[in-house]
């Protein structure tokens, strides 16, 4: 064995930095901020970045909002027009109507007046056909009677505070029951094809649509009508309407009625009975 074999040549080692007993101080400087901070800014960043993109489309959003808002302001008036034009041809349309329908109640008593001269009934037969056009409200009727009026409650926003067609029904029908011989709505006579309803906001009788307040007058004996009604299911109906939900109503005793017929009864088809 030689000496080099002996003594082998010794591993020279990497000179020691200065600051290597600082490590773990380096590493604490180094990583003192949470790895989700870092995270965090670089999410900032992006949000910024997407809000720059949508600065410039809300602002298209908007200038295209304002010019929709804008033709629509200036067809405003236009729209009113047409509107006021159109409830003044319904209303110059009903009115023509109710001048046609009067002329058909004229017309259909100058026919039964005719066929009563004529001998053709005889003078039960003509009693009874008064009493049946009465009932039947093709006749027209004058007398005593009642008058019911209904509004609604002072409170729009309560819920129940407006008359509907239920609670027209309710009265009439309590009418009809405590005696009533002959019962018109705001003018309009009730029929046995009389139809109550509600259309929208609107009642409507006879499909015809009526405004507030509701008049309800009955041709009978005032004092036994009153009296009935005030006790009956439509008394007891609209006194709790005005209780709970505010509902106006009132009845009182009229000397003198006088209840147009319903022109719409006119007989259509006839034929002699074999």
């Amino acid at each position: 064995m030689s000496r080099t074999d002996e003594h082998p040549t010794p591993v020279e080692e990497r000179p020691r930095r200065p600051d290597a007993s600082m490590d773990l101080l380096n590493n604490l400087r180094e990583t003192a901020l949470e790895p989700s901070y870092a995270a965090a800014v670089a999410e900032r960043g992006s949000q910024r970045s997407r809000g720059v993109v949508l600065l410039p489309a809300l602002v298209v959003v908007g200038l295209l909002f304002g010019v929709a808002l804008g033709n629509q302001w200036r067809a405003a008036p236009a729209l009113q027009q047409e509107r006021a034009d159109l409830i003044t041809r319904i209303t110059t349309t009903e009115t023509r109507i109710d001048e046609l329908r009067a002329q058909v109640v004229d017309l259909n008593r100058e026919v039964r007046d005719l066929g009563l001269s004529s001998g053709a009934l005889t003078a039960a037969e003509q009693e009874l056909s008064q009493n049946l056009g009465v009932r039947l409200g093709s006749e027209r009727v004058t007398g005593p009677g009642v008058r019911v009026t209904l509004d609604d409650g002072a409170d729009a926003g309560v819920q129940g505070s407006q008359v509907v067609d239920t609670d027209l029904r309710m009265v009439t029908n309590s009418l009809w029951a405590s005696g009533a011989e002959a019962i018109a709505i705001n003018g309009r006579r009730l029929s046995v094809r009389t139809a109550i309803r509600n259309a929208g906001d609107a009642v409507t009788v006879d499909y015809r649509s009526l405004t507030r307040p509701y008049v309800v007058e009955a041709i009978g004996d005032a004092g036994a009508l009153e009296d009935a009604f005030r006790t009956s299911e439509g008394g007891l109906w609209v006194e709790g309407l005005a209780q709970h939900y505010g509902v106006v109503w009132s009845i009182g005793r009229v000397n003198e009625l006088s209840l147009l017929a319903d022109p719409g009864l006119g007989v259509e088809q006839a034929r002699r009975a074999r």
